[in-house]
């Protein structure tokens, strides 16, 4: 028999609700226990029998027959337990119904009947109290704040600047962006993530300046990730970002809280993950990547000269060795005739082709890269210089390689490492080993496809919604004042459009200098013209 397709539609609609009541359900709603003995067997079945889990029962002088306090011991503040919870419970005189008004008012209780629900609040760190008859448990926040101090950033270093990085708990990341931005208008929207394990995210805006749809979207991608549990802001990241088999990340992390500051302030939004000190930053094209909290800082002329000497880096990083090698092997015949046999003396009676001669030099500097990240920190700057002098030494004189690889490769490796953000770093290397591939196969001709089709890829992304090669494609003459060059203070008059914030002006006023006060008033005044 063949079904219609409004019969079809109505049919999985009525599956899908009683799909949600069968859940519904199965938490526990209507059937919580009203008896002492099953709550301890439920909590029992829900934790274990571990020893850090605590359950003590409290004498109150009311009409309860018993009361069941439970939490983790080590999760919890013992000393907030003991006087917010159990003091108050001894000397309550009304029922367990109005408790929350009453005797647990500075707890800051909240009811809850679904065992999974709190289950997983007792895991982080609350206490559950419960009483027989009630038909839901109060749920407090008694969690122990442990937390390493706020220190400096770590992975994007400043010359000048405010030092100040993100830590791994939440509410003092929530605290650090409220004491930077002092703005009432800073709002966060609380989000859990995980089902086995949970694990509170936030995503932070100003209202009235981000737009609406950018966090809307930002906050149903958190809302839709359906996994078992999650550690770190990595992951999250690879879940919600656009392109997520791409190599190009299209959102933003950073651990320090000026550069996160300057992004909502921008109209953008971040998300804040407990556990992980790094935030991330959404929208984020291509440009937000060569952006660093350093170049807000600096004098404007500077700023602007630094991000030219980092584009320059990375046209050195990405085209150098593919050109050597297409020069070398494919297209002599560009290069003129003393270059040629300059190059070609080096190589003479040299056992590898200049090809593999890079690609040997690429593997001895990530090893050592690798080497050095892994090391002790007062290891890794020792073993990282003398193993490139060591190694570089070596090659030479056992006629591996050819002295002119190696300064093109020590200055391809620093060219890469100029590049501000470390995720871009990698993306810019798959690149480079794509580059190095057609130059070897085609010469000028395959880096010339090569970055045709790269460039083709970037400009088909799109981060939040945000064109990746934004400003440039489409081209947006407002947002270059801070892209490739940072335009002076005084002419920054509008927001970047990259977010499209709700308001687009940044300086209503231009700032006019006032009148130095220690100056004569017949200084300031115009002289007037004496008569003949």
């Amino acid at each position: 028999m063949n079904l219609d397709a409004d019969l079809v539609g109505e049919l999985h609609q009525r599956l899908r609700d009683l799909l949600q009541l069968l859940d519904r359900l199965l938490e526990g709603s209507p059937s919580f226990p009203a008896e002492m003995a099953e709550v301890r067997h439920r909590l029992a079945q829900g934790l274990g029998h571990s020893q850090d889990v605590r359950v003590v029962s409290v004498a109150t002088p009311g009409p309860e027959r018993g009361v069941l306090v439970a939490y983790l011991d080590g999760m919890v503040d013992s000393q907030r337990v003991a006087e917010a919870v159990v003091r108050p419970l001894e000397h309550a005189a009304d029922g367990a119904a109005a408790w929350q008004e009453t005797v647990l008012a500075s707890a800051g209780v909240k009811a809850e009947d679904r065992w999974p629900h709190l289950l997983a609040a007792l895991a982080q760190g609350s206490t559950l109290i419960f009483a027989s008859g009630l038909a839901h448990a109060w749920v407090a926040d008694t969690a122990k704040a442990v937390q390493r101090d706020v220190t400096r950033p770590q992975t994007e270093l400043a010359v000048r600047g405010p030092e100040q990085a993100f830590i791994e708990v939440l509410s003092v990341q929530k605290t650090q962006l409220r004491q930077a931005i002092g703005s009432a208008a800073l709002r966060f929207v609380d989000l859990q993530v995980g089902r086995t394990a949970m694990s509170p995210v936030a995503v932070a805006y100003l209202e009235g300046v981000a737009n609406p749809s950018l966090v809307d979207t930002l906050v149903g991608r958190v809302r839709q990730i359906e996994v078992a549990g999650i550690s770190t802001s990595t992951q999250i990241a690879g879940l919600i970002r656009d392109h997520p088999r791409s190599i190009f990340p299209t959102i933003r992390a950073t651990e320090r809280v000026d550069a996160a500051t300057w992004h909502i302030l921008q109209g953008g939004a971040a998300l804040l993950t407990n556990g992980d000190p790094f935030v991330l930053l959404a929208p984020a094209p291509l440009v937000t990547f060569y952006r660093t909290a350093m170049d807000y800082s600096s004098a404007w002329a500077d700023a602007a000269f630094t991000r030219i000497i980092r584009l320059i880096s990375w046209g050195l990083g990405l085209y150098l060795p593919a050109l050597y090698v297409a020069l070398a092997e494919v297209n002599p015949s560009l290069l003129p005739t003393s270059l040629y046999i300059m190059m070609q003396g080096g190589h003479s009676g040299l056992p590898f082709s200049p090809l593999l001669e890079i690609v040997l030099m690429i593997v001895v500097i990530e090893v050592l890269r690798e080497a050095a990240i892994r090391l002790p920190k007062f290891l890794s700057t020792t073993i990282g210089t003398v193993g490139a002098i060591v190694v570089g030494t070596a090659v030479v004189r056992a006629g591996i390689v050819d002295s002119q690889i190696i300064v093109m490769m020590t200055l391809t490796a620093l060219a890469l490492f100029a590049t501000p953000t470390y995720e871009l770093t990698g993306a810019w290397r798959l690149v480079g080993f794509l580059l190095l591939i057609g130059a070897a196969i085609l010469g000028i001709l395959g880096i010339v496809l090569t970055t045709v089709a790269v460039v083709a890829v970037v400009l088909d992304m799109k981060s939040f919604g945000v064109p990746y090669f934004a400003p440039g494609a489409p081209f947006r003459a407002a947002d270059w004042s801070d892209s490739v060059w940072r335009a002076p203070w005084t002419l920054v008059r509008h927001r970047r459009t990259e977010a499209r914030p709700q308001q687009g002006t940044w300086r209503v006023r231009p700032a006019r200098p006032a009148p130095s006060p220690h100056l004569h008033r017949a200084e300031r005044r115009p002289r007037r013209r004496e008569s003949p």
